[in-house]
């Protein structure tokens, strides 16, 4: 932490196995940065401004980002848990997540157009009124997520596992899709196919 409160903003720096569980990291500037094997459980990043950031193999449970703002943000192999990404500064919200380990968070209402959550594991996540359109969502696991009025105009949705997308509640035009996990989308029409 001593390190952070030197400066407010940084710039090009590595930052590799912090641990600032239950710090506070507010009002700091981070301008293409890179984070490894940092530890953020319980960190409270408010008002922080991460652009151009790329964060592999941290851990982010239960983090609090009032007011944050990810712009062009890469999260790589990280664990994120029960973060209500809503709280962000939503404008200012653009990031990818690939092969990451996703739980409880809530991404209801925003825009994540063209991002990418390829290879994560997105369990018990909310994605109600959010723009997942030409998202690159592969190879993806949404175990108990949730979508209702959902964009996932032509999203690309092959070799996901475990979703329950309603063709009817969401917009799936366009979207591609892999057998045999397609075949889910006709649970809405409560049919049995033999």
């Amino acid at each position: 932490m001593k390190r952070f409160n030197n400066s407010n903003e940084f710039q090009n720096e590595l930052f590799g196995h912090l641990y600032l569980e239950n710090q506070k990291i507010a009002n700091k500037l981070f301008f293409d940065c890179e984070f490894r094997n940092c530890n953020f459980s319980y960190t409270d990043f408010e008002s922080t401004l991460f652009e151009g950031c790329s964060f592999f193999n941290c851990n982010f449970s239960l983090s609090i980002m009032p007011k944050t703002q990810i712009i062009g943000g890469l999260f790589n192999g990280c664990k994120i848990l029960g973060i209500d990404f809503t709280k962000c500064d939503t404008p200012m919200i653009d990031f990818s997540m690939e092969e990451c380990k996703i739980r409880g968070c809530i991404f209801s209402g925003l825009c994540l157009k063209k991002c990418s959550l390829y290879k994560s594991a997105l369990i018990e996540c909310d994605f109600v009124n959010t723009d997942l359109s030409e998202t690159n969502l592969s190879k993806a696991d949404f175990s108990g997520s949730l979508f209702h009025n959902t964009n996932l105009f032509k999203a690309n949705l092959t070799n996901c596992i475990n979703y329950n997308i309603d063709p009817l509640k969401n917009n799936i035009r366009q979207a591609t899709l892999s057998l045999p996990e397609a075949l889910t989308l006709l649970n809405a029409f409560e049919i049995t196919i033999r």
